[in-house]
């Protein structure tokens, strides 16, 4: 096989912003079949897979081709594929086009072991970054799929925890009026004084790893006219979530600490959590064994698994540091540790579920 490093440049020379996915998914489709993967093509992604024999378990890698725009403050090309000092430049370096090739690869390689146990799948969709994720589509046509690793920049440690986002808005109300006069309630006033009540809020209960609940503002705004008392004033909440609290708990709670409306923009990015002895755990720490495990802070796709009651983890090379910083980047030893970690996984997992069924299984 050519140079990974080469390979991941072909992928950064091409765009793939959400929303203009078409030709990095030509791009990588083609890169498939030079692979000598079949790639099964659809307007949401690619399905890549290696079959076992009947009745093995299924391991599902899964990643995302688009990328959020270059931004600005580059000091090297951001879509030129430009390889130096055997480090790969562009956007989507490490999120998330490292871990797609790697994917890719480790599959390619896996499927060239005769002696190989166990199915294992690739699904690289688009839209992750932006509202329209495209993995709960692809997911339809899948089949069945015991358990997944979310591709993502980890350094290739293990994310068995991930914080879940609910983003709230409080909705003040006051009277409108001239600014002279000082008539009624003011709604910024009012406003600030709901998020000082929420700056004091506590959520005792939480996960070691994922800690507690925590809230950030992320923008206010409110207001007509300089002279003018504000009809309404509002602010964004973004709250990262963990399993002890579900929505309706955290909004509750918000709730009777404040005075505004507290409305509900989304709730869908649940927190994910599989538990430390999973065998997809257990196994991924055999394959990886300098590896560390920790809880993520940043949501993903692994939501649209959990959703479907599909055990997961977040797995992946390069430092997430990079994603969507200027001059993102990545290694050729980053890369090359990611595509020998995936590979030693899927050949650690069909024996890991396997012993763990029958623990759990025996006498039965």
């Amino acid at each position: 096989m050519s140079d990974p490093l080469s390979y991941l440049a072909r992928l950064l020379a091409v765009s793939g912003v959400t929303g203009q996915e078409s030709v990095i998914l030509e791009t990588t489709a083609a890169l498939c079949r030079e692979l000598g993967l079949s790639p099964e093509t659809h307007p949401d992604g690619l399905i890549l897979r290696v079959a076992g024999a009947p009745g093995e378990p299924t391991l599902a890698f899964c990643s995302h081709l688009d990328t959020v725009p270059a931004g600005d403050d580059w000091t090297v090309p951001s879509q030129a594929g430009l390889i130096q000092n055997d480090t790969a430049y562009g956007r989507g370096a490490v999120d998330a086009r490292a871990s797609c090739l790697a994917i890719l690869l480790a599959l390619a390689r896996a499927a060239a072991n005769p002696h190989r146990r166990g199915n294992l799948l690739g699904l690289l969709s688009i839209g992750e970054e932006g509202f329209d994720p495209s993995l709960p589509r692809l997911l339809k046509f899948a089949g069945g799929i015991d358990a997944a690793v979310v591709g993502e920049p980890t350094r290739m440690n293990i994310a068995n925890a991930q914080r879940g986002l609910l983003v709230l808005e409080l909705h003040s109300t006051g009277v409108q009026g001239h600014a002279a006069r000082v008539e009624g309630k003011n709604a910024i006033l009012a406003l600030a004084a709901d998020l000082l009540a929420v700056r004091q809020l506590a959520f005792p209960k939480h996960r070691n790893r994922l800690g507690p609940v925590r809230i950030t503002p992320t923008r206010i705004a409110g207001g007509i006219a300089d002279n003018a008392a504000p009809p309404t004033a509002t602010v964004l909440l973004d709250v990262r979530t963990t399993p002890p609290y579900s929505p309706e708990d955290i909004v509750a709670i918000v709730q009777n600490a404040v005075q505004s409306e507290v409305r509900v923009l989304s709730d869908q990015w649940i927190p994910c959590e599989t538990p430390d002895d999973h065998p997809l755990v257990l196994g991924a720490l055999r394959a990886l064994p300098q590896a560390s495990i920790f809880a993520s802070d940043a949501t993903s796709d692994w939501v649209f698994l959990a959703q479907r009651g599909i055990p997961a983890i977040k797995l992946g090379p390069g430092n997430p540091a990079f994603s969507h910083a200027p001059d993102e980047r990545i290694t050729r030893i980053e890369l090359e540790e990611g595509i020998a970690g995936y590979l030693r996984l899927a050949e650690q997992w069909p024996a890991a579920h396997e012993t763990t069924w029958e623990v759990d299984h025996a006498g039965t």
